[in-house]
């Protein structure tokens, strides 16, 4: 299974994050990563511990240009919207951990692009300590207003726990 995980590539973020994603990486060895950054911040504590032949990079040219490549498999990727469009591609499940904008755009691209395929993808949001408690109301706010349809959350899937997103997983390979 493919999974792409999505999350702040920052250093400077608080420790307990990376600890988090140290965890999550740790309790999904063995699946095959996607990411669409470098190996730093939370996304380099995710794969740390993961065989980089488990992992595919598809990074846009900037960053290529200056040596963030570190996994045996990429893709490297003129624009943005050409990472987005590979990423869903590769992709059979989406989870996403805290992140800035890159990280909130990823999560609104993969939502639209479930809203418009026939087949449709589990995007698993882990709401740390309620990181992402804001953009849950958004989403319910912009529905009950009516800016979108009523299965705009569909596959849209919030936790708040590790053991949430490995039984999501786990389903998820069943199918």
């Amino acid at each position: 299974m493919n999974i792409f995980v999505g999350c702040s590539s920052r250093d400077e973020i608080s420790k307990d994050y990376l600890d988090l994603a140290t965890q999550v990486g740790d309790c999904l060895n063995g699946a095959h990563f996607i990411i669409g950054g470098t190996f730093r911040g939370m996304m380099g504590s995710v794969v740390k511990n993961i065989p980089r032949g488990d992992i595919t990079q598809i990074i846009l040219k900037d960053y290529a240009d200056s040596g963030v490549l570190s996994s045996k498999q990429y893709q490297i990727c003129e624009t943005s919207f050409e990472r987005m469009e590979r990423i869903w591609n590769e992709t059979d499940v989406f989870l996403i951990l805290p992140g800035g904008t890159g990280t909130l755009g990823e999560i609104i691209t993969f939502l639209e692009e479930n809203r418009m395929k026939s087949e449709k993808k589990k995007i698993i949001v882990f709401n740390y300590r309620g990181f992402y408690d804001q953009i849950v109301a958004f989403i319910q706010d912009a529905k009950e207003q009516h800016f979108c349809n009523d299965d705009i959350l569909e596959g849209l899937i919030f936790i708040d726990d590790i053991p949430d997103i490995l039984n999501l997983l786990k389903e998820e390979q069943r199918v």
